[in-house]
């Protein structure tokens, strides 16, 4: 790693001051246990693949992405919301994954899932309260809307588990809660941590955050209303990963520690190719030419790829640069 980078971070690492029990962050604990969580409903056979997407997120994705954004950079008042939510956000992801369990539509699964709503809710002021504020640069600009989207996925699950799809089959509501935890909070975590590596940033590189950043907004009003804006959105924003792709491989790689390096290589190589694969659907949809590319395609194909190949190993990439 070079001199600039370490300068232009160390600073905002050494001001961390998240919840901890002893020596060990509440966020990194969270993780760990989450794990263990995760690993036992999939053995278990507990979870289908939409819903072993969706609860890896809060249990495991989520902590380690507050464990490396929530850092300086968060001041009062948005700090006093991050530290509740961190606090909470085990309790929360806890309920989140027992709920998708429990037989569904049923208002049981929707009260255990609340907790995990309001744990989103808190990042959202958060993002709201550092938005408040002048001077945000890009990349802090970018986990501000990752903190604003994931909520979107809180309420999206609700709908699921009350059966409130309105026109929409209820797969695609829960589609929507896996696609506001990945598109809409990993990927743009992810692209502001790479910015605060960076240091500087080139136009492209503006270019193809800003993309992201409403990317995933536009890619569901396509899904809910339109094909073609579905097609257009898709398209755009596949570029825009792959850009962003090119960056970590070109930039950030070659000045991280080795496993770090291949962590974010091979989160940098699968988000393009799961998006591509989106982008197929969406044209088999809008053209209803048949690509091979089915709902239950997609899951296996997309939903991996996004869950493990991009957002696992994307957050613990990142994990690896806080001490």
């Amino acid at each position: 790693m070079s001199d600039r980078v370490v300068r232009s971070r160390k600073p905002e690492v050494d001001s961390v001051a998240q919840p901890a029990i002893g020596d060990v962050a509440v966020a990194d604990l969270s993780a760990v246990l989450g794990t263990a969580v995760w690993l036992a409903l999939t053995a278990t056979g507990e979870l289908d693949a939409i819903e072993r997407a969706l609860a890896l997120a809060p249990l495991v994705l989520v902590p380690l992405a507050l464990r490396t954004a929530v850092i300086g950079a968060f001041q009062m008042p948005a700090n006093r919301f991050t530290t509740t939510a961190i606090w909470l956000q085990p309790v929360g992801a806890l309920l989140f994954a027992v709920s998708l369990v429990v037989p569904s539509p049923a208002l049981l699964a929707a009260a255990l899932a609340t907790p995990w709503l309001v744990v989103t809710v808190l990042l959202g002021l958060a993002a709201l309260a550092r938005t408040l504020r002048s001077g945000l640069t890009l990349p802090e600009t970018a986990i501000d809307a990752g903190f604003a989207y994931v909520s979107v996925g809180a309420i999206a699950l609700l709908l699921a588990h009350l059966d409130l799809t309105f026109w929409f089959d209820r797969v695609i509501i829960r589609l929507t809660a896996v696609h506001f935890h990945y598109a809409g909070f990993v990927l743009p975590v992810a692209a502001g941590l790479t910015g605060r590596h960076l240091g500087d940033h080139s136009r492209g590189f503006r270019t193809a955050v800003g993309v992201i950043l409403v990317g995933p907004a536009l890619i569901a009003v396509g899904i809910a209303f339109s094909p073609l804006v579905e097609v257009v959105a898709v398209s755009v924003f596949t570029v825009a990963v792959a850009a962003f792709g090119v960056v970590v491989l070109s930039r950030v790689i070659p000045t991280c520690p080795q496993l770090q390096g291949l962590l974010l290589g091979i989160a940098a190589v699968a988000l393009p190719i799961s998006m591509a694969l989106a982008l197929g659907y969406g044209v088999s949809t809008f053209t209803g030419r048949s690509l091979g590319l089915t709902i239950s395609t997609m899951v296996a194909l997309h939903g991996s790829l996004n869950a493990f190949g991009f957002g696992l190993c994307a957050t613990l990439g990142w994990r690896l640069s806080v001490q």
